[in-house]
């Protein structure tokens, strides 16, 4: 009896574990289609799954060009992970379509839906923390003595803000919706106005200032590719150098072992733009065929 092809839930974001499990049931429904193999260790030692999907019966993955598709390097972004999960089952479930079945009679499509295990896991945790990459602490190891450190406190899985009574805050309360805030008016006096501060705990306080602390995991693992890499100083979260860090190296040593592939695309979720090369040059330093 054939194992069915699973339907992905696109209304929810998957945990590690499931999202290993919804993996590795494509591959065993579709076995001549679809392999999962893991290309490296996270930080936490989380395997980072690769999916690669070709018509095995017409040649080895390896010997056709190839399309990348990667998302979710970015620890939040999990909508990322959410639409490399839709290419994979479009093309799991369209082999009837003619252009379908061609692609990958001819092509094979290598598929990360999530770079960043360890990120994306305490993104989805019980109780979440926002950061942007990695969750190795960066550059400085020491935790933080003093200050406003964000966290759920109350538990309830947001990161909300707190409002605080301050007769010189930049906030006040929504007229309609006294739960809401919105910014003060220039020159306006006269008020109830406050101060606005992440959800957190705060230690050794001096009773005048708050700081809010920046994230231990000061990384950012899209900075973290040979490519126009940059120290710190000039850009943050890059790593001591380039591919220090495992996600990063693994997506580097795979994409050097297959020179097959031919083309990239990385989902993220911010800026609502489409960015291609040469990200740093204008187009008349193109190629014209590239461009």
């Amino acid at each position: 009896m054939s194992t069915p092809i699973p339907s992905p839930k696109f209304n929810q974001f998957y945990r590690h574990a499931d999202l290993t499990r919804l993996l590795f049931d494509y591959a065993d429904a579709l076995p001549g289609l679809v392999r999962v193999d893991s290309i490296g260790k996270s930080h936490e030692g989380r395997d980072i799954w690769l999916v690669t999907v070709t018509n095995s019966v017409t040649g080895p993955a390896e010997d056709k060009p190839a399309l990348w598709v990667d998302g979710n390097i970015h620890a939040a972004e999990l909508t990322a992970s959410t639409a490399c999960l839709y290419f994979l089952h479009q093309l799991a479930t369209g082999t009837d379509d003619p252009k379908l079945r061609h692609l990958l009679d001819t092509r094979t499509v290598y598929i990360c839906p999530r770079l960043n295990p360890d990120g994306a896991e305490l993104a989805l945790a019980d109780r979440p923390r926002h950061i942007r990459s990695g969750t190795r602490p960066y550059p400085f190891d020491e935790p933080h003595i003093e200050g406003l450190t964000v966290e759920d406190v109350d538990g309830d899985g947001r990161v909300l803000y707190m409002r605080v009574p301050d007769p010189h805050g930049t906030w006040k309360k929504c007229g309609a919706d006294a739960r809401l805030m919105v910014p003060r008016e220039p020159g306006e006096f006269g008020g109830s106005y406050y101060r606005l501060m992440p959800e957190g705990t705060l230690a050794n306080w001096d009773g005048l200032q708050i700081k809010v602390n920046k994230d231990r995991e000061g990384l950012d693992l899209n900075r973290n590719f040979p490519a126009y890499w940059r120290q710190e100083f000039e850009q943050q979260g890059a790593g001591p150098y380039p591919t220090s860090e495992p996600e990063v190296r693994a997506m580097v040593d795979f994409i050097v072992r297959h020179p097959n592939i031919g083309a990239a695309i990385s989902f993220h979720t911010h800026s609502g733009v489409i960015l291609r090369p040469m990200g740093t040059q204008s187009d008349d330093d193109m190629t014209p065929e590239d461009l």
